[in-house]
């Protein structure tokens, strides 16, 4: 009777703590949504999506990633019109609070504290990996999410060793790498360890993965067909030779190096508690490698070294590719949380002061771009009025078409935008990559074939927002700019004092 007094109060507590915790969890991200400044690569993402709306994919324009994300996000350019970055901003913000959903009830399923589970949850959430890809139009946080449903059912099966929970796993990890190529590893781990576990799960829980993973990827299977040669050019071929191209060009080869890779992954794994829960995973592990670990346990280090795979795969190496990484780092995290109740007070509180100081430097670009933006205005917003002006302004000249390696800041203009362009700056910029007949059958503009444009020459061209980095100085733009310029286009400077508007006399 005494116990069941005394636990009230903690009962009644814990709903309020809740429900308050989820309703911060909700506005940080939508809010985020909004504050960030836009990413380089949103134009490809955003442009994927409308282009989706309304054509084919690899049939009718170029596209360089897997095709679910912008399947996904299509509807947006129909329902949203006017206001589509702004919409797929927010549902990348809902994606992320859904992914933190799952890790935690994937914690729960594997017998983690509620209290440790959403520490470690609250850990992951706070690297700049999650906050970036949570707040920016990419794809990567959807396939987070359906990693971390995979995850969930995967420790599901192993409880109940149930084929459904298996093939459902596999469906999800099909639709992850669908999404986002990187995750293949992750899938491919959970495989691999089922077939060491050994036991009655060593034949039937792998086929029913592989099944599941066949059906999941089947979006790829769909979109090869729609364009054979755009499919494997744009998901394979692109990243494999255009980044190396492109870096090259700019006398920044040496940042491709291996070298360079690995310390760039150690940076952004730095940006947040990533590295130093890593780093006491593996001395935990170390020192308890005598004991017995459960299957799930077990689980949770393989696929952990799965994602670390997947996360310095891709080159060049980038914040949010650790994005893998993120659902079984919590899982395991989660386990060291629990354990280390059993620890000294000292060691737990040095444990906790550790991985509590790693979470600042994860914050900080999240709460620089809030404070911005509390002082001078959402730049999405910003642009978003800027779209709004452009299409107004084109349509008053008479116009009602655009050229511009940045569709992200003319797809709420309303104006029609050339599908050759669909992957923003990224195939134009390597063109010199592809000969003229090639760009032509995969519908995407290059130098070569600007003259192309002759035959049906566009309204408008808009340029000023690709004009080079330190690192990259090449400036795409340039192109467009002198082509409009000796095609006698009038210029009219943006509202922003950055872009350039060319307008047919």
């Amino acid at each position: 009777m005494y116990r069941s007094i005394s636990m009230a109060p903690s009962r009644r507590l814990r709903l309020p703590l809740a429900a308050l915790l989820v309703s911060a969890l909700i506005g940080w991200f939508l809010i985020a949504a909004i504050a960030a400044p836009f990413d380089h690569d949103e134009s490809q993402y955003v442009a994927g999506a409308y282009f989706s709306g309304h054509a084919v994919m690899f049939r009718d324009f170029l596209y360089l990633q897997p095709p679910l994300h912008a399947w996904g996000l299509a509807p947006l350019s129909l329902i949203a019109s006017g206001h589509m970055v702004l919409a797929m901003r927010l549902a990348t913000a809902v994606m992320a609070l859904a992914t933190l959903a799952l890790i935690w009830a994937a914690q729960r399923a594997a017998g983690i504290s509620r209290s440790s589970a959403t520490l470690a949850m609250l850990l992951m959430a706070a690297t700049a990996a999650f906050q970036f890809s949570g707040s920016v139009v990419r794809n990567d946080m959807l396939a987070t999410l359906l990693a971390s449903a995979a995850m969930l059912l995967t420790l599901l099966g192993l409880r109940h060793r149930s084929d459904r929970h298996w093939l459902g796993a596999g469906i999800l990890y099909g639709l992850a790498i669908a999404t986002k190529l990187n995750f293949a590893p992750l899938g491919a781990t959970v495989g691999l360890f089922v077939i060491a576990s050994g036991g009655r799960q060593a034949i039937r829980a792998p086929l029913c993965l592989a099944l599941g993973a066949l059906l999941g990827m089947a979006p790829m299977a769909i979109a090869w067909t729609s364009g054979p040669d755009g499919f494997l050019y744009g998901v394979l071929t692109y990243g494999m030779t255009a980044p190396h191209a492109w870096y090259a060009a700019n006398g920044a080869a040496q940042e491709l190096a291996i070298a360079e890779k690995l310390r760039d992954l150690l940076k952004y794994l730095w940006k947040g508690p990533a590295l130093v829960a890593l780093l006491l995973l593996i001395a935990n592990w170390i020192a308890t490698r005598g004991h017995a670990r459960s299957s799930t346990r077990r689980l949770a280090i393989w696929m952990t070294a799965g994602a670390l795979i997947g996360a310095a795969l891709p080159t060049p190496t980038q914040l949010q590719y650790l994005m893998p990484l993120l659902p079984p780092l919590a899982l395991a995290l989660g386990y060291l949380l629990d354990d280390a109740r059993h620890w000294g007070p000292l060691r737990r509180k040095v444990m906790l002061t550790l991985l509590g100081l790693a979470a600042i430097p994860g914050l900080i670009p999240s709460i620089r771009d809030l404070v911005t933006a509390a002082r001078t205005g959402s730049p999405l917003l910003a642009a978003q009025a800027n779209a709004h002006w452009l299409g107004m302004t084109v349509r008053a000249a008479g116009g009602a078409d655009i050229l511009t390696l940045s569709p992200h800041l003319a797809i709420d203009s309303g104006l029609t935008l050339d599908p050759r362009l669909a992957t923003g700056p990224f195939v134009y910029r390597t063109g010199w990559t592809l000969r003229p007949e090639q760009a032509r059958r995969l519908h995407a503009l290059t130098p070569a074939t600007l003259p192309d444009l002759g035959r049906a020459m566009p309204a408008a061209i808009l340029t000023g927002y690709e004009n080079g980095t330190r690192k990259l100085p090449l400036r795409p733009d340039d192109g467009l700019d002198n082509y409009a310029r000796h095609h006698g286009y009038r210029m009219v400077p943006m509202p922003d004092g950055v872009g350039r508007l060319y307008l047919q006399d």
